[in-house]
């Protein structure tokens, strides 16, 4: 159920998504229509690669920070920091904070967006998938929450589910945008939006909730 969960939650923050990166797969076009097909997946597949990498690399910080003291202290401490840090990316998408990370996004974006300008051109077959590896290591509000929220589990296993099904539900926006080479209107971006930023904050309450005992621990995979 909580897998579900974090599938709605990229699915409605994907809009995000494709107004921050949204010029890379608008980029890649390919000749024809299978051939623009075929580099969009390629790129897709790449972002979810990474972002499945981000998420067992996370669960595997948060399994070494649990294993350097007392198990249960430093699970609910794990907890409670990746649940505040959800709460104020949450806090941030729907607008109620100034845009901490914004303008250091918008920079490296727009640095890595230059020194990739030779891979979007590419016609190899390869390079959309290089392109999106490289993508999904921007900086991003999403990911950041969701990493945490993967870090949170202290297990390689769960970050990578974590990631995974955040990654899959931002597919098909994505998809989408690179097959029809358009932008949904601004107030459906900004509804979804603010659904994914209700989204983050209410995993991060939960998150906080464990930290503190409120709720139950799942069961780690390690």
């Amino acid at each position: 159920m909580v897998y579900l969960a974090i599938f709605l939650g990229g699915l409605a923050g994907s809009l995000h998504c494709v107004g921050m990166c949204g010029g890379f797969p608008l980029a890649l076009g390919g000749p024809g229509r299978a051939g623009n097909l075929r580099r969009q997946l390629l790129y897709n597949f790449g972002r979810l690669n990474t972002l499945v990498f981000i998420g067992a690399v996370s669960g595997v910080i948060g399994a070494a920070v649990v294993t350097v003291g007392p198990v249960r202290t430093f699970e609910r401490i794990l907890a409670i920091v990746a649940g505040v840090f959800m709460i104020v990316v949450g806090l941030e998408v729907v607008g109620l904070l100034s845009q901490i990370t914004q303008r250091g996004a918008a920079l490296a974006q727009a640095t890595v967006g230059r020194m990739l300008g030779g891979v979007i051109r590419s016609q190899s077959p390869m390079a959309p998938l290089a392109l999106g590896v490289f993508n999904a290591f921007l900086p991003c509000q999403l990911i950041y929450a969701f990493a945490a929220r993967a870090a949170s589990t202290a297990s390689a296993t769960e970050g990578m589910l974590t990631m995974l099904f955040f990654g899959l539900g931002t597919i098909p926006a994505m998809l989408s945008l690179g097959i029809a080479r358009t932008f949904a209107r601004p107030s459906v971006r900004a509804k979804l939006s603010l659904a994914s930023g209700v989204l983050i904050i209410l995993f991060g309450v939960i998150t906080l909730l464990r930290g503190f005992d409120v709720l139950p621990h799942g069961e780690h995979v390690h």
